[in-house]
């Protein structure tokens, strides 16, 4: 919508709309319903339980009532939004009366907009305002601002915690630079929120119908995304594939957002902001398995207005499996996760020159089926940074002694840097079994032979979260160390050995 239709147009719609109510208000008609669901923790399950609350602008739905009821009231309104229209095609076979009049017929509808926003059929003065700058943009446009929220999976959070995230982003996709990110907040969904997702997934569907998404129990942990289009939604479009957006593409004219976006360019960039956010929390929390069950592009509507839900317009999917160990995001973890991100949230973003491998060798831990490969995967991991540059000694003497050094006792586990060293040369030897032996990984008591370091027999599942955990300190301690010292991967690997040479009787000590 042009900038200047806000001061011409707004007073001679408010007064159209106010007239169409004024004039029809004793109608005597049982206005429409809408049915809702809202969460319900009642009973023995996680359930739904339907609500209705009255629509009554549902009625303007009927074309034929603009034909029945509209006395001109719209017809200066329609006009000042002619005028400031692009010009119909050249071949165009509508006059211009039918051109306004399809105009009419759009503000005409509005007024069903606002009776929803009012709840009743009365002229309310703050659901018309409301109902303008929430509504009120026509059709060939998409709105300023949109909002998604990624339903956080295996993961919890404490209903009072709200964790704000820097939106200065760089990098990939390219597509980012049409929209800025404004918001990016790690919360709980509220009230209005569960109930839009739930009446989104279950519609019209009987009570006790669970939704996979949510938790009846909550609060349900979610990443808010906020992005603002920078430029007409006319010029993204041409810019993508030359297609050319125009209010005289069909008859009817809408003066309602088009709740709907490139699809495919928008999808990738909440994808990519949501694989940044995924990858700081699980480096933080690598115990569980973070990921994000669904999407939901949610919009303003009178349904938020009147306190019933927000409406969800269209879901994204995402892929993360299923976790027995949950996370919980309390007031420690508030404190961690904008300190990481603010510090390095360009280099855990996907196609980051120095850590884009062992990121992805990270997360693909999370998601592979078998042990083996997620065995496979953390040693891989870890010669893509531990292992590198060179120095005396095989593999698994280095990287036995470079983890010891670089974690020390300050790791997750609180281990010794000599029980730091014993775990990464049994992860290398088992990688050896795995490669080339074809070995199985023993993961059942019954299978005889545990997983042994010092005095500690694991099972491999449980031994692979504790190599989660450790080569998520990796990660962390090689991004600090970058970043302090201004030096690569290579050179924090010389310095460690340096340190090990100068040090090496010590060293040797701890160690063997």
């Amino acid at each position: 919508m042009p900038p200047e239709w806000g001061a011409d147009v707004r007073p001679l719609i408010k007064d159209g709309v106010q007239a169409v109510i004024e004039q029809h208000s004793d109608v005597d008609v049982d206005p429409p319903t809408r049915t809702f669901n809202q969460l319900s923790t009642g009973g023995f399950m996680q359930n739904t339980e339907e609500v209705s609350a009255p629509a009554p602008g549902d009625l303007f739905d009927d074309r034929d009532l603009f034909d029945t009821l509209y006395a001109g009231e719209f017809a200066e309104a329609a006009q000042v939004i002619y005028v400031q229209l692009s010009d119909p095609p050249d071949d165009d076979q509508l006059s211009e009366a039918n051109r306004v009049e399809s105009i009419e017929r759009g503000l005409f509808e509005f007024v069903g907009v606002v009776l929803n926003y009012a709840g009743e059929f009365q002229f309310d003065e703050d659901a018309f305002t409301a109902a303008f700058e929430e509504q009120f943009e026509p059709r060939f446009t998409d709105r300023e601002y949109s909002r998604f929220l990624l339903v956080l999976k295996n993961t919890s959070i404490e209903p009072d915690i709200t964790i704000d995230l820097e939106t200065e982003i760089q990098g990939s996709p390219d597509y980012l630079g049409p929209y800025a990110v404004d918001t990016l907040r790690i919360r709980p969904l509220d009230r209005l929120e569960e109930a839009g997702i739930a009446t989104h997934e279950a519609p019209g569907t009987s009570v006790l119908e669970p939704v996979e998404t949510l938790d009846a129990g909550g609060p349900n942990a979610a990443l808010e995304i906020g992005l603002r289009r920078r430029r007409p939604y006319r010029e993204i479009a041409r810019e993508i594939d030359d297609t050319e957006i125009s209010p005289w593409e069909r008859p009817d004219f809408d003066v309602t957002p088009a709740d709907v976006y490139p699809w495919q360019q928008l999808t990738e960039v909440i994808e990519y902001l949501a694989a940044c956010v995924r990858r700081c929390l699980r480096l933080l929390c690598p115990l569980g398995t973070v990921g994000y069950e669904k999407g939901y592009n949610v919009v303003p509507g009178w349904e938020t207005y009147r306190g019933i839900a927000a409406p969800v317009t269209f879901e994204l999917e995402f892929e993360c499996p299923s976790s027995t160990t949950g996370t919980h995001i309390a007031e420690d973890r508030a404190l961690e996760i904008p300190r990481l991100w603010r510090d390095h949230r360009h280099r855990i973003a996907p196609g980051h020159d120095k850590f884009q491998n062992p990121l992805a060798r990270f997360e693909r831990m999370f998601s592979r089926e078998s042990l083996e490969d997620q065995l496979v995967d953390c040693v891989v991991g870890c010669e893509t940074t531990v292992l590198k540059g060179g120095s005396p000694g095989g593999n698994r003497y280095r990287l036995g002694v470079r983890t010891a050094v670089l974690l020390g006792e300050q790791n997750a586990r609180n281990w010794s840097s000599k029980r730091i060293g014993e775990f990464f040369r049994t992860l290398y030897d088992y990688r050896n079994k795995v490669v080339h032996e074809d070995t199985t990984l023993p993961d059942e008591p019954s299978d005889g032979e545990w997983i042994t370091v010092e005095d500690e027999e694991f099972l491999a599942s449980t031994f692979l979260i504790r190599a989660r955990e450790l080569y998520a300190d990796l990660i962390l301690e090689y991004l600090d160390l970058i970043v302090s010292q201004d030096a690569s991967i290579e050179d924090v690997n010389e310095q460690i050995d340096n340190r090990t040479l100068e040090n090496c009787t010590e060293i040797r000590e701890q160690l063997f």
